[in-house]
C-alpha cells in the first residue's frame, strides 16, 4: 500500500509536471531536431564516463545507478506527451489512441523505475527483484505494443508478404536463441519459478515490440518518418541486450547497482526520448 500511494502520488505530481512543460512548447520549439540529437549524443557520451570511471566514485555510483532512471524514463513520458498534444486528445482517432498508449507505457516503465528507486534508496532492499516494480514494468508492454500495432496497421496496405514474412521469421528464432542463451543459466540457478518466468518474459516481450517495430520501419524507413522509426527500433533492441544481460546477471547473482548494462537501459529510454520528439517534427 505504502509503495502504491507514492506511485499514485508521482503520477499526479507527473501530470502537474507534464502539462507545465506542455505549455513551453512554443519556447522548445525553436530547438531543432539536430540540437535534440546532438544533446542526446553528448549525454549517452557523459553516462559512458561515468559508468567507466565510478571505481573512483562508488558510493555515488550506487545512488546514481537508482536515482538516474526515474528522471530519463520521465523525460521519456514527456517527450511522449508532446506528440500526444500535438495530435489531439481525440480518442476516435487512431492516432490520437496510439499517442495515448506510447505515453502510458512510456509512464508504466517511469513508476516502474520509480517502484525501484523507491525500494534500493528508501527502503534499502539491495536488488529489489522480482518486485512491485516489475508489476509496472510488464504491464507497460501491453500499451506499448498496441501503439506499434495500430499504427502499421494503419499503412499494412504498402506492407508485402514477403515483409511479413521476415519479421515474423525473424521475431521467432530470436524468441529461440534468447530462450536458448537464458535456459541454462536460469535453470542452473534454482530460482524460484516466478523469478524465471519474469526472468523469460522481459527479453521475450522486447522482441515482441521489435517485430512489430520492424514493420514499421519497414514502412517508413523512406519517408519522413524514417529516422524517428530507426530510433524506435534501436532503442527496443537496446532494451532487448539490456533485459537478456540483466536476466543473466542476476540468475548468475553478478548483477550489482552500476553494473554496465544498465548503460543499454539508459539509452533506451534516450532512443525512445529522440524518436518520439523527431516524429513531432517529422510530420
Amino acid at each position: 500500500m505504502f509503495l502504491f500511494g507514492i506511485g499514485f502520488e508521482i503520477l499526479t505530481w507527473d501530470s502537474y509536471v507534464l502539462n507545465l512543460v506542455l505549455r513551453l512548447k512554443e519556447g522548445l520549439s525553436v530547438v531543432g531536431v539536430l540540437t535534440i540529437y546532438k544533446i542526446g549524443l553528448v549525454l549517452a557520451v557523459g553516462l559512458t564516463l561515468i559508468y567507466a570511471f565510478q571505481g573512483f566514485y562508488p558510493e555515488f555510483m550506487v545512488s546514481f545507478s537508482n536515482a538516474f532512471p526515474p528522471f530519463i524514463a520521465g523525460a521519456a513520458v514527456i517527450s511522449s506527451g508532446f506528440a500526444f498534444r500535438k495530435y489531439g486528445p481525440n480518442l476516435r482517432e487512431r492516432f490520437s489512441l496510439v499517442w495515448l498508449c506510447f505515453t502510458f507505457g512510456m509512464m508504466l516503465w517511469f513508476l516502474g523505475e520509480t517502484g525501484w528507486a523507491i525500494y534500493t534508496l528508501l527502503l534499502g532492499v539491495e536488488i529489489p527483484y522480482p518486485s512491485i516494480a516489475d508489476v509496472f514494468w510488464l504491464s507497460g508492454y501491453a500499451p506499448l505494443f498496441l501503439a506499434l500495432y495500430w499504427y502499421v496497421k494503419t499503412f499494412e496496405s504498402v506492407l508485402s508478404r514477403q515483409t511479413l514474412g521476415i519479421s515474423m521469421t525473424t521475431a521467432f528464432v530470436s524468441s529461440i536463441l534468447v530462450s536458448a542463451t537464458l535456459i541454462t543459466p536460469i535453470l542452473g540457478a534454482e530460482e524460484d519459478s516466478i523469478t524465471m518466468l519474469v526472468d523469460f518474459a522481459y527479453p521475450l516481450l522486447d522482441l515482441a515490440l521489435f517485430s512489430m517495430a520492424v514493420l514499421g520501419l519497414a514502412v517508413f524507413l523512406k519517408g519522413n518518418l524514417g529516422k524517428s522509426w530507426l530510433l524506435i527500433n534501436a532503442g527496443i533492441l537496446s532494451n532487448v541486450g539490456a533485459d537478456i544481460f540483466f536476466s543473466y546477471t542476476t540468475a548468475q547473482e553478478t548483477y550489482y547497482s552500476g553494473h554496465p548494462l544498465e548503460l543499454l537501459f539508459h539509452f533506451g529510454y534516450l532512443l525512445f526520448l529522440l524518436a518520439f520528439y523527431a516524429h513531432t517534427k517529422e510530420l
